[in-house]
């Protein structure tokens, strides 16, 4: 099954950030959606529709630790793949589960 994503702004304004601190985000970016659209990865679920997936940091070869998360909502009816936010695991551990559940709300009431 393929699927079609989107970025949300909150994602889009995280990703512009990261970018500017690491030079191949974009390069990492493209081999995440070619991920997602086959619908064939490696997520986990964090709650009802909102998964989470390592992005390798080419720019940083920490290992997994030093990698990206995504954080998004995957909308099976429509087959669609809301990507509601990136960070570095070095500058965020974690994204608490009332913060996910308020970025799925703005996805969810559209």
């Amino acid at each position: 099954m393929k699927f079609e994503i989107k970025r949300t702004v909150k994602f889009s304004k995280s990703f512009k950030k990261l970018t500017k601190k690491y030079r191949k985000l974009a390069y990492d970016y493209e081999k995440l959606i070619d991920i997602l659209e086959s619908g064939n990865h490696n997520a986990i679920k964090i709650t009802e529709n909102i998964y989470k997936i390592r992005l390798k940091n080419s720019s940083n070869p920490h290992g997994k630790s030093g990698g990206f998360r995504v954080i998004y909502f995957l909308q099976t009816a429509a087959n669609t793949i809301y990507l509601l936010d990136i960070f570095s695991k070095t500058e965020i551990d974690n994204i608490s589960k009332n913060k996910l559940a308020e970025l799925a709300k703005k996805i969810t009431t559209k």
